[in-house]
């Protein structure tokens, strides 16, 4: 049954109350849930990433840049977009913070009707970062019941290759490559050999990597490796990837 998403909540992080009063009558307005907090510190102490939402928040906030807010939500991955609120226009500040994921750049004192839009695209936007995360898990979940020569296979099936194409990159025999095109149906709960087609395309295609085997470092916690795709090196979005057994995003 697939996962419901809680309410999504409309994040404000301003040093003026008035100004999060406002955006907080405004989205309720919409029949959003909405928290404001004074400065990043409050924010973050009290954030909750797996609760849909986007944040809103004014570029100047007394105990760090909105800059810095938005590369610390980088760094933890999370799904949160952001649009940004300022009193000033400030060109090469506004390119910097969309160059790195914002939504938007309005300047105070913005028009509702603006800022509804905005942080209904916000709100759009990470429902799509969502459903993408549940389907990446998902694959890595399905990809982790595999063995090391199935994963080759399911490689290969997913470049377009051929059976014979397979056997002779794998120094296999025909027959052996078969019977390990029907042991992946079998173990993907797949119907056809379209569907693996399919679905081998599905796990290579987030930044062209291929998710090659689990393995646990010494904290304990599960992790995956990834194969470099291409030209050999690894793609950036190959440096962190959601653990299919806890989905937690590590580094591989």
């Amino acid at each position: 049954m697939p996962t419901r998403d809680k309410p999504a909540t409309v994040y404000v992080i301003d040093p003026d109350r008035e100004v999060r009063t406002a955006v907080c009558d405004l989205t309720s307005s919409s029949n959003l849930q909405c928290k404001g907090y004074g400065t990043g510190r409050e924010f973050f102490a009290a954030i909750d990433d797996l609760q849909p939402g986007c944040l809103v928040l004014e570029v100047r906030i007394p105990d760090m840049s909105g800059y810095q807010i938005q590369r610390r939500l980088a760094e933890s991955c999370s799904p949160l977009p952001l649009v940004f609120l300022s009193s000033t226009v400030d060109v090469s500040l506004a390119v910097e913070l969309l160059r790195g994921g914002a939504v938007h750049y309005l300047q105070k004192p913005m028009r509702p009707v603006e800022l509804l839009g905005a942080i209904h695209e916000a709100l759009a936007i990470n429902r799509t970062r969502r459903e993408a995360s549940r389907r990446r898990q998902a694959i890595v979940e399905s990809i982790a019941v595999l063995s090391s020569k199935e994963r080759d296979v399911l490689r290969l099936v997913g470049e377009g290759k051929s059976n014979p194409q397979i056997a002779a990159e794998l120094h296999l025999g025909l027959r052996t490559v078969e019977l390990r095109r029907a042991s992946l149906i079998k173990k993907l709960s797949l119907k056809s050999p379209l569907e693996l087609f399919h679905f081998a395309l599905l796990a290579q295609a987030d930044g062209e990597v291929y998710l090659r085997a689990y393995r646990s470092d010494p904290s304990g916690r599960c992790a995956v490796t990834v194969m470099p795709h291409g030209d050999g090196h690894p793609h950036p979005s190959a440096l962190q990837l959601p653990c299919g057994k806890c989905g937690v995003p590590h580094e591989a």
